[in-house]
């Protein structure tokens, strides 16, 4: 007893790291670097030999043992069937005797390919059945879309185009839900045979346009799967629907370039498949070169033991021979025909494989029943251990909601504190601006302006001046109301300030505005009047002292996905020769409106602890000498959508 239960133990250890991500990672790695691209059905035997003598010089885990197992068995079924088959053996033993249900999936698969290259159909679908209920005991989600794909690979092979189209869509559906998953290559590669398998369907059958559209969905993820022997399949697709639109030299081209990717790769069945679509699609070659073609199918045909291919060649050969009146050559490759159809395509294979399928379905439909009668019982237990936890489930999510109310009450208690704190901080700061851009020299300057233009009689300076400081003053005022404003109005505020500033100076320096178009749809909102304190700031220790004649500020507001950047710039005095400046004319100005201005851009950014929201930047000539200041900052983005929301 207690070692059935130590085995159980051990084996679940086994299994769950079996199917963690990362070592199935690491498996898939070591097998990936052992047979390298190569590892596909109808490739060389040269992989399978260098993993048989890596198994033979190591001795791996055994999951990774029956992995690299299979894959000999595999990479051998298309080359030499006897070898295959007893690797297969192996796979299934080493599997059985582990209870190693992923690896007898596996095998059942192998099996089922063996059993198909051979054209016994009946017994493979059987084999592929039995594998994927397999995979569905332990959750193999990829091995059973494999599974159903080759079946309807069989179904293919006997024509049932609707139950082959049936299959590959199932095999579609779990490929694409595990890229969904886990992104694997595999998966990938997977979808893109499935909707090969689906175009050649409906290639079959006359559905030209319908196949086209398959060959388009599937091509992505051959390109995604990124391995150089998917594309050959595709590119033949494409070639033999060029090939029956009269398109021969299109046709020719994915001929050639399916070959050549077959060829690379060693993809010797797919190889086959391209020798004898030219041969038989491409209608104006001469009957020598299509006989030439299909001798080399039918080497490769046999070479792969490929029982239906071998059909295919052979029939195809009967018939350019009874044309050329060769009759001993056309009745010897018919008789070669015959022998092979006769047990490939009889009707008793077919039905017989059709009966099989259909009991397999109802099997399931069998077993699904009997899991929901288990399920609704199991459910009825639950319900009356659920009852039981209801109250004591109850009355500690009623204890939590009065927990979770207390701690809430105290937490937006505390949180309406610190709203209360910030917003008077907000108002504060806002008179404080209110106070700076009221600026009482600018005042008195203005006054001043307005008097010497009066005793000067320039009467229409004095009426223009006047009339522009009240409507500035009036935008101060309304603006003192309102946290945000539209950028216009904004912009036409700083207009009337600059204006005022050029009059007082007599136009010594010129003013340029660059402003993102984006801004000026009335939709973005920003603090009134943040700019203005740079700029008078500008003015007076930058233009104002200098003695230059092409005195120059440039505003640039630009617009980002989260941010509106300002950058204002003077071609004054600089900072350093301003601060000597003030020592020697002392007070000229003490401006409070840089600091007020910073404290404004932190709190409108919800930043109030960030000191370096503004940067300063001193201009040089080529003499690097002292040439204007570059001032920039950013605020956040506020539409006219939620400007309402961030006033509140």
């Amino acid at each position: 007893m207690i070692a059935a239960i130590l085995h159980k133990y051990f084996y679940s250890i086994a299994i769950n790291r079996f199917f963690n991500p990362y070592s199935r990672l690491r498996i898939f790695l070591f097998c990936l670097s052992v047979a390298g691209p190569a590892m596909v059905k109808g490739q060389s035997s040269s992989v399978a030999d260098s993993m048989i003598r890596w198994i033979a010089h190591h001795s791996p885990a055994d999951s990774l043992r029956i992995l690299t197992l299979h894959r000999i068995s595999y990479n051998l079924s298309e080359t030499n069937v006897e070898k295959s088959f007893a690797y297969y053996e192996r796979v299934s033993a080493l599997s059985d005797s582990l209870h190693f249900i992923y690896g007898k999936s596996l095998a059942s698969i192998n099996l089922g390919i063996l059993l198909s290259s051979a054209g016994n159909f009946e017994s493979s679908t059987e084999a592929y059945i039995r594998a994927i209920d397999l995979a569905d005991s332990c959750g193999a989600l990829r091995l059973k879309a494999v599974a159903l794909n080759n079946i309807g690979e069989n179904f293919f092979s006997l024509k049932e185009y609707g139950k082959c189209r049936s299959y590959a869509q199932l095999a579609i559906d779990i490929n694409k839900s595990l890229i969904d998953i886990n992104k694997s290559l595999k998966s990938w590669r997977g979808v893109a045979f499935n909707y090969e398998l689906l175009q050649r369907c409906d290639f079959e059958q006359g559905l030209y346009k319908s196949a086209r559209d398959m060959l388009d969905m599937g091509m992505p993820f051959a390109r995604m799967a990124k391995e150089n022997y998917i594309y050959s399949p595709f590119y033949l697709g494409y070639g033999k629907l060029q090939a029956v639109s009269n398109h021969k030299d299109s046709a020719n081209y994915f001929f050639e370039k399916a070959i050549a990717t077959a060829k690379k790769d060693s993809a010797l069945r797919n190889e086959y498949q391209v020798y004898l679509a030219k041969a038989k699609y491409l209608k104006s070659l001469p009957v020598q070169e299509k006989i030439s073609l299909l001798s080399i199918a039918l080497r490769l045909a046999n070479q792969t033991q490929f029982a239906e291919g071998r059909a295919q060649a052979a029939g195809l050969l009967s018939s350019l021979y009874d044309r050329l009146k060769l009759k001993d050559s056309s009745l010897f490759y018919f008789r070669m025909y015959r022998s092979v159809t006769d047990s490939l395509f009889s009707e008793k294979n077919r039905r017989n494989m059709i009966v099989n399928e259909s009991e397999w379905v109802i099997r399931k439909k069998e077993l699904e029943n009997e899991n929901l009668k288990q399920l609704a019982a199991v459910q009825k237990r639950q319900i009356a251990f659920k009852n039981i936890l209801l109250f004591f489930i109850g009355f500690g999510f009623l204890l939590s909601l009065l927990l979770a109310f207390l701690i809430y009450k105290s937490i937006r208690s505390k949180k309406l504190k610190e709203e209360s704190v910030y917003k008077q901080k907000i108002a504060e700061t806002e008179m404080q601006a209110l106070r700076a851009q009221m600026n009482p020299h600018f005042f008195f300057n203005s006054l001043n302006s307005i008097e010497n233009f009066i005793m000067q009689n320039e009467k229409k300076l004095a009426s223009d001046y006047l009339n522009k400081f009240a409507r500035f003053i009036r935008s101060i005022l309304d603006s003192s109301s309102q946290e945000l404003i539209e950028v216009t109005k904004d912009l036409e505020s700083l207009q009337l300030y600059i204006d005022l500033e050029q009059l007082r100076y007599n136009c010594k320096f010129a003013y340029c505005s660059q402003v993102d178009p984006g801004l000026l749809t009335g939709e973005y909102h920003v603090p009134s009047l943040l700019v203005q304190p740079f700029l008078e700031n500008a003015i007076i220790h930058g233009i104002g002292p200098s003695d230059r004649n092409d005195l120059k500020i440039t505003l640039k507001i630009s617009l980002s996905d989260t941010r509106i950047h300002y950058v204002i710039e003077d071609n004054g005095i600089g900072r350093e020769q301003s601060g000597a400046y003030k020592n020697l004319n002392k007070p000229f100005h003490k401006s409070v409106g840089m600091k007020i201005t910073r404290e404004r851009i932190n709190i409108f950014n919800q930043d109030p602890t960030h000191t370096d929201s503004v940067r300063i930047t001193d201009l040089y000539d080529e003499q690097q000498r002292p040439a204007g200041t570059r001032i920039e900052f950013a605020i956040k983005i506020v539409t006219d959508a939620n400007a309402q929301s961030h006033i509140g």
